[in-house]
């Protein structure tokens, strides 16, 4: 079986923001989560709401029309990595070194 692109989830404070999803968006969340679950052993599969900004970060990092507007946008002088913060500093209390990869 093929591995999943998000596996374990970071322990990371949230922001809340409201959302609403179709019911056939909750099920593919809900049968994601189950293979997750699946794929590495879990008794329970990760709670939908901490799958959705993983899901959301990954879809954002990997979108490669974004990343060259972004690059555009920085200039050569300041790195910024994905999450917001600029090369060294960390968003909130949470260090994007410390985050697993996804």
């Amino acid at each position: 079986m093929a591995k999943l692109k998000i596996s374990a989830l970071p322990d990371d404070r949230p922001v809340k923001r409201t959302i609403t999803f179709t019911a056939a968006q909750d099920n593919l969340l809900h049968d994601y989560a189950a293979a997750i679950a699946a794929q590495d052993s879990l008794a329970d599969a990760p709670l939908v709401e901490k799958l959705v900004p993983l899901i959301v970060e990954r879809f954002i990092t990997t979108d490669r029309g974004f990343r060259s507007r972004k690059k555009k946008a920085v200039g050569s002088s300041e790195t910024v990595n994905y999450s917001g913060a600029k090369r060294g500093e960390t968003r909130g209390d949470t260090s994007v070194k410390d985050r697993p990869a996804i």
